[in-house]
C-alpha cells in the first residue's frame, strides 16, 4: 500500500512540472512569440563602456590641482557591415580627421586579435562634431561615442614634479581600448596613489537592430549583466598651491628648488622645482617625437630639483660646523679667531669671501658675516670623524621621510674616504668641507631639515605631504646654551648690519643662513661665468620668537644665496604673513 502511494505522488509531481513547462513554452511561443521573433531577427547585443572619473587631487584649502573633466571621444570598433570607403570619406570631410590617423587606426584594429577592442579616432569632440557623428551612427556601426574623462592640471607646470602625470594603461587597453579614464599614474603622487585615485569602468548592454537603433523590450532586461562604474577617491594634500605659484614665478629667469614646511606639524606647504613640464600634455596619447622634444629640452625639465638634485651646500653648512664644534668642546662662546682674508695651509692660501678679512670673530659673528677663515680653523680642530658624525646626526646622506625618488647626497664619512679616496684625506679637504665645498653634497629637503632642527630646539621634523597622524618626534641632543648661540647668529645673518642675508630683511623676525656653492674652482678662467656661475642657497625660519615655518631656497647659478635666494624668501614670508598670520581686517 505504501509503495503504491509513493508512486502516485511521484507521478503527480512530474505531471505538475510538465504542465508548468508546457505553459511556459505556450507563453513564449504564442503569447509573446511575435516580440521574441523581432528580438532575434537581425538584432544583436551591443556592449557599452561606462568610464569612471579619476579622483581629484586637492591642496590644503580644497583647490583642485588635478581633476577629471568629462569629454566626448570618438572610437572605432571593427564591424564587417560598414563600407570603409564611405566611413573614411565621412571622417575626413566631416570631422577633419587626418587620413594617416584613420588608416593607422583601421590597421591596428585589423591586426588586433580582439574584434571588440576600441581604438580612439578623435578626442574631445566639439558639440557640432558630436551631432554629426550621432546622425551617422545608424550608418556606421563601427563608430562609438563615449563620455570619457580627461585629466586636467589647472596649474600646469607648478608642482608638476610631485603631482606627476599619466601614461597609457597597457593591461586595460588590451581589453577596452585607449580610454583616457583608464590611464595610469606614471610619476609623482599620481603613481604613488594610483590605486586610490583610479576608478573602475562599468559596462551596460543594449539591444541594437540592423540599423543601429536601440530596441526596447518589455520582456527582456539586461540589467543583470550591467557592471556599475566606480569613481576614484580624492586625495587631499598639505600643499598650498597658491604659495607654490608665487614661488615658481619668483624664480624669474632662474632655475632651482624651494621648500616651505610647518615646524610643529611637518606639513609641507610648498615643494617647488623649476624648470618644470606641463602634465596636461600626458593626459592624452603623445607621440614619440613630442615626448623626445620635451625630454631633450635643456636644463632637464623632468628633474625634481628638491630631492633629486644634490649640490654642495656652501655656507649654509656652517650651521652644522658651528653646532659640532660647540658640542664637541672645540670652541665655546668666547673663542675667537682672527681673519685677515685668507688662511695659509701647506703653502696654499685658502681665501675668505671678504678680501680684507673680518678681523677677530667669535662663533656668532662668524655666522652673521659667514667668515670662511673662522670655519677653516674650526673644521681642522674638529676633524673629519667628529664632523661627519654630526652631518649624519642632522640627516645628511640619508633618505627623508617622503614617498618620492631621492638623491641622498654625499658626506665624507670614514667609509666614503676608505672606499672612494683610498683612505687619503688631507687638511685641505677638511677646510673645504667645513664651509660646504669639496666632498659634500645635499638636497633642498635635507637643508630644510637642518634648519628645522635649529628652529625647534633640536626636534626632527616629521615631514608629510599627505595629512596623517602625528608621529613621535625624535630630538637631536644639543645643549640649550649652544642652540641659543646658533639661533642668535642666524637672526643676525638677516637683520644685523653686517649680515649676508639682508636681501630678505623685512620685520626683523626672519632668521637664516645664506650659502654660495662653487660650481668650478676659483682658479679656473671660467669661474662664475655663464653655466659656471655659483649656486645660491638661502635657508631660514620665521618668526624668530615663535618659529612656525622653515623656508629653503636653492638657485642654480644664482651667483650668491643672499642676492638670488633672498628676494624669493622675502616674497614667501610676506605671503605667509598675509594668508596665515593676519587677523581678519588686519593689514600687514
Amino acid at each position: 500500500m505504501a509503495k503504491s502511494e509513493r508512486s502516485n505522488l511521484s507521478i503527480l509531481i512530474v505531471s505538475i512540472l510538465l504542465v508548468v513547462i508546457l505553459f511556459r513554452l505556450f507563453y513564449i511561443q504564442v503569447i509573446n512569440g511575435d516580440e521574441y521573433r523581432k528580438i532575434s531577427s537581425n538584432n544583436f547585443l551591443k556592449e557599452v563602456i561606462v568610464p569612471s572619473p579619476r579622483g581629484s587631487i586637492l591642496d590644503r584649502f580644497g583647490k583642485e590641482i588635478a581633476v577629471s573633466e568629462a569629454v566626448v571621444n570618438l572610437y572605432y570598433k571593427r564591424n564587417s557591415k560598414d563600407d570603409l570607403d564611405k566611413l573614411k570619406k565621412f571622417l575626413i570631410s566631416d570631422l577633419k580627421i587626418k587620413k594617416e590617423i584613420i588608416n593607422k587606426t583601421l590597421k591596428k584594429s585589423k591586426l588586433s586579435n580582439n574584434k571588440n577592442k576600441r581604438f580612439i579616432l578623435k578626442e574631445n569632440l566639439g558639440l557640432k562634431n558630436i551631432y554629426r557623428v550621432e546622425n551617422k551612427l545608424n550608418s556606421f556601426f563601427s563608430l562609438e561615442l563615449v563620455v570619457d574623462y580627461l585629466r586636467v592640471y589647472p596649474f600646469g607646470n607648478v608642482g608638476a614634479h610631485k603631482i606627476g602625470y599619466l601614461k597609457s594603461n597597457d593591461r586595460r587597453d588590451i581589453v577596452y581600448g585607449s580610454f583616457l579614464s583608464t590611464r595610469l599614474g606614471a610619476s609623482g603622487l599620481e603613481k604613488i596613489f594610483d590605486k586610490r585615485l583610479q576608478g573602475s569602468n562599468g559596462l551596460r548592454f543594449l539591444l541594437i537592430d540592423s540599423r543601429g537603433r536601440e530596441v526596447l523590450s518589455r520582456i527582456v532586461s539586461f540589467d543583470k549583466k550591467k557592471v556599475k562604474n566606480k569613481a576614484g577617491e580624492d586625495l587631499s594634500l598639505t600643499i598650498d598651491i597658491e604659495m607654490e605659484k608665487l614661488i615658481y614665478s619668483s624664480f624669474g629667469d632662474f632655475n632651482g628648488a624651494a621648500m616651505v614646511h610647518e615646524i610643529k606639524t611637518g606639513e609641507i606647504l610648498a615643494l617647488v622645482s623649476k624648470p618644470s613640464f606641463d602634465p596636461n600634455k600626458f593626459s592624452k596619447s603623445i607621440s614619440v617625437p613630442e615626448w623626445n622634444k620635451i625630454k631633450e629640452k635643456p636644463y632637464k625639465p623632468f628633474l625634481n630639483r628638491t630631492l633629486l638634485s644634490s649640490n654642495p651646500p656652501g655656507s649654509i653648512i656652517k650651521i652644522v660646523t658651528a653646532v659640532a664644534a660647540l658640542e664637541e668642546g672645540v670652541i665655546n662662546e668666547s673663542t675667537q679667531h682672527y681673519c685677515r682674508g685668507y688662511y695659509e695651509l701647506g703653502g696654499r692660501k685658502f681665501r675668505c669671501w671678504k678680501q680684507g678679512g673680518h678681523g677677530k670673530v667669535n662663533v656668532v659673528s662668524a655666522l652673521i658675516t659667514s667668515c670662511d677663515v673662522f670655519f677653516y680653523k674650526v673644521g681642522l680642530s674638529l676633524g673629519i670623524k667628529n664632523y661627519s658624525k654630526w652631518l649624519e646626526n642632522f640627516g645628511f646622506s640619508k633618505r627623508v621621510t617622503l614617498p618620492f625618488s631621492q638623491n641622498r647626497g654625499v658626506i665624507p664619512s670614514t667609509d666614503f674616504i676608505s672606499k672612494y679616496l683610498k683612505g687619503k684625506w688631507y687638511k685641505g679637504d677638511m677646510v673645504n668641507v667645513a664651509i660646504g665645498q669639496g666632498y659634500l653634497t645635499v638636497n633642498t629637503v635635507q637643508a630644510s631639515i637642518m634648519t628645522s632642527i635649529i628652529a625647534s630646539n633640536g626636534i626632527y621634523p616629521n615631514l608629510r605631504i599627505v595629512p596623517g597622524d602625528q608621529e613621535d618626534n625624535r630630538t637631536l641632543g644639543i645643549s640649550k646654551k649652544n642652540l641659543f648661540l646658533i639661533q642668535k647668529g642666524l637672526l643676525g645673518v638677516v637683520n644685523d648690519r653686517d649680515g649676508t642675508g639682508f636681501h630678505a630683511r623685512s620685520d626683523g623676525k626672519l632668521a637664516g643662513k645664506t650659502g654660495t656653492a662653487q660650481v668650478i674652482s676659483k682658479r679656473s678662467k671660467d669661474y662664475n661665468l655663464g653655466e659656471f656661475k655659483n649656486h645660491g642657497w638661502y635657508t631660514s625660519y620665521y618668526p624668530f620668537e615663535d618659529p612656525k615655518i622653515v623656508i629653503t631656497v636653492f638657485v642654480e647659478n644664482g651667483v650668491s644665496g643672499g642676492r638670488s635666494g633672498g628676494p624669493i624668501t622675502k616674497n614667501i614670508v610676506n605671503y605667509y604673513k598675509k594668508n596665515y598670520l593676519a587677523k581678519p581686517g588686519e593689514v600687514n
